[in-house]
């Protein structure tokens, strides 16, 4: 399933997340745009009610307009594009389960099981293996970058049964530090905590840069280079 964007924007094809393992990270107030399978007519609203993994809501006002609910009763499924955490547009297919006119006009959709991601983040980022040891309180993390950018990157982690982050919570500032090989110089700095996605005893976090020391961001330059082959 392919992403029509939203604005002029260049965006860069990011990941794939299958099952209610990720979040979504649909935002309360989102516009949503909402294509309808017989027509192609496309919708536009807003995100107002989410459970994750049971159902989500969207406010449609074109429900009060000609034969939009019968379409939508017709149409078991639509396809929804919206703005979500972490700079993303997401996109995925949904059934109907209810559509209400008065006294709002709601469409309510099945909770996704799988769905599309697409980056709108300005900086490049490329796909890496590189170990980060994060400090938050005292207490070290030891974790993976994914993929990294000069504004950031995801760090993944995987713990041992019982292990959690601790205190760390999205917004939180949090110490980082990691060496691209052995001998090399170490990157230090300070970054943010943008989002988590959890499933089971696996931990991915979205980080933002901050602030680095001394010659980090310089260093931090090289070590994109070299892993943008």
């Amino acid at each position: 399933m392919g992403l029509d964007i939203m604005c002029e924007k260049k965006v860069e094809q990011d990941v794939i997340f299958c099952g209610t393992c990720d979040n979504l990270g649909l935002q309360h107030g989102a516009n949503a745009n909402v294509e309808l399978f017989s027509t192609g007519e496309r919708l536009w609203g807003e995100v107002v009610g989410i459970r994750p993994g049971y159902f989500l809501s969207i406010w449609l006002p074109a429900l009060r307009e000609g034969n939009y609910k019968r379409i939508l009763v017709d149409d078991s499924d639509v396809t929804v594009r919206a703005k979500c955490d972490g700079c993303y547009l997401c996109g995925f297919r949904a059934t109907v389960t209810r559509v209400i006119i008065y006294p709002y006009p709601l469409l309510y959709l099945a909770y996704p099981s799988k769905f599309e991601k697409v980056n709108l983040r300005n900086n490049k980022r490329v796909e890496c293996f590189q170990s980060v040891v994060l400090t938050y309180k005292n207490q070290e993390y030891k974790g993976v970058f994914r993929d990294i950018s000069e504004g950031g990157g995801r760090i993944s982690f995987v713990f041992r049964k019982g292990e959690t982050m601790g205190d760390i919570k999205e917004d939180e500032f949090v110490n980082f530090k990691f060496q691209y090989d052995e001998g090399s110089a170490m990157l230090f700095g300070v970054g943010v905590v943008r989002n988590f996605i959890s499933c089971g005893n696996k931990f991915s976090m979205g980080f933002k840069f901050v602030s680095f020391e001394d010659d980090s961001q310089v260093l931090l330059k090289k070590v994109i280079e070299s892993f943008d082959i």
